[in-house]
């Protein structure tokens, strides 16, 4: 585990105090959508790979990664930052240039692979991880997927923090009652970007917790690359552990 990490978790695991809470999902203004998954836009990002189709043109027919510094190579295009764009942004960049050599053209692109849609699992876990989301991920499966909870974890206020670090929404989610009692509404589905914190049995107040912890998650999460191309479209690679 490098130093930097392991510092890190060592401040998930000490902070304690008392102040009002944040939220719990069930009883947050709007729950309903915040625990499912909000629309939005699909933006492209490094590591997506996706299919380019030009009608009557077969000869442009072809598959493309984006590179990690955010670009494409297409033929007489050249090459352009598709990082960032829109689906319909690309498709109109695409016709605009490709309309220099052609009339009427007509683009389609279609995602083959998504790699930059990040969640983070930090706190009382076996393995905390960026973890890549390819369908609709729920907290319970980006829990099992760091290999679950430690012992010493408290289960009732698991802290998700939505929006970045800059102006953060905060909620708890009563990962407890889902395990024991099957309380449904306290399962809620990640979104692009989300960080999830498992706290200590000893953690008396989430809202507290987070602003301790804060400044010790930003320049790992909030400040670091990873973070920022999570929630731009951008991140790359799949799953990994932060340790590692």
């Amino acid at each position: 585990m490098r130093p930097a990490i392991f510092t890190l978790l060592l401040v998930l695991s000490a902070c304690a105090t008392t102040m009002t809470s944040a939220p719990n999902i069930e009883t947050a203004a709007d729950a309903a959508t915040i625990r499912a998954p909000a629309p939005a836009e699909f933006i492209f990002g490094p590591g997506d790979r996706m299919s380019i189709k030009v009608w009557r043109h077969d000869e442009l027919d072809m598959e493309v990664t984006v590179a990690p510094d955010g670009g494409i190579t297409y033929p007489l295009v050249g090459r352009l930052q598709a990082a960032g764009m829109s689906y319909p942004q690309l498709v109109a960049t695409i016709e605009t240039a490709l309309s220099e050599y052609y009339t009427d053209v007509s683009v389609a692109v279609n995602v083959e692979e998504v790699s930059n849609q990040k969640v983070f699992v930090l706190g009382e876990v076996k393995t905390p991880m960026v973890l890549q989301i390819e369908n609709d991920m729920s907290i319970l499966e980006a829990l099992t997927r760091t290999g679950g909870i430690m012992d010493d974890a408290r289960t009732d206020n698991v802290l998700l923090i939505r929006g970045g670090m800059d102006e953060p929404e905060l909620f708890t989610v009563d990962v407890g009652a889902i395990y024991g009692r099957g309380e449904m509404t306290q399962l809620v589905y990640l979104q692009r970007g989300d960080i999830v914190v498992v706290p200590t049995k000893t953690i008396a107040n989430v809202e507290t917790f987070f602003r301790r912890i804060q400044s010790v998650l930003a320049p790992f999460v909030g400040g670091s690359a990873i973070y920022r191309n999570a929630v731009s479209g951008g991140a790359q690679g799949t799953s990994s552990a932060l340790g590692d």
